[in-house]
């Protein structure tokens, strides 16, 4: 009896696995179809454009939302077996790391020039007004600031060098520099 009950209630746990993966598969299929038709609009084309994207961006769009939909399907699926909270908390550390990680790696520039200009600033290696030559760019400093160095060429161009690169390159002052 109590094997019965266990076979029965796996069973209807399988039964009830597979309708939520197929609800999930025709709920996702329309909706992504939907967005789609949308995307394909003059006016959507245009609003995209308006944005500063270009067209492909609503491919991106509709492929994250397809699997965003997927995933939320599968953990409604596996709750039928009591493993959604395992799954889910596994998810959701994996996708916090990826965040902490996207965080730090588009702050990798800010934070090396942002070192090197606390460099640059304490041990006052350059000023503003010091006529200077890096790689193949010379000119008189203009400005200097935590990500930056702004020189002026001979000809009046504007030339701004991060200072990581300013740390990684020979920095030749003086005046009368020529390229």
């Amino acid at each position: 009896m109590v094997l019965q009950e266990i076979l029965e209630s796996n069973i209807i746990s399988i039964v009830q696995f597979v309708l939520v993966i197929g609800i999930g598969y025709v709920v996702t299929k329309l909706i992504t179809d939907g967005l789609t038709k949308y995307f394909k609009k003059p006016s959507a084309k245009r609003f995209i454009a308006e944005m500063g994207y270009e067209e492909p961006i609503s491919d991106l769009i509709v492929v994250m939302i397809r699997y965003v939909f997927y995933f939320i399907t599968f953990i409604i699926a596996l709750s039928q077996f009591g493993f959604a909270t395992i799954v889910f908390d596994a998810v959701i550390v994996i996708i916090s790391l990826f965040v902490v990680f996207l965080i730090f790696y588009s702050l990798k520039d800010f934070i090396t020039n942002a070192a090197a200009g606390m460099y640059l600033h304490r041990f006052k290696t350059i000023a503003k007004g010091n006529k200077i030559r890096v790689g193949n760019y010379s000119g008189e400093i203009t400005d200097m600031n935590l990500m930056a160095v702004t020189l002026k060429d001979e000809y009046g161009r504007i030339i701004i060098i991060p200072n990581s690169n300013l740390t990684h390159k020979e920095i030749i002052k003086g005046e009368g520099l020529e390229k």
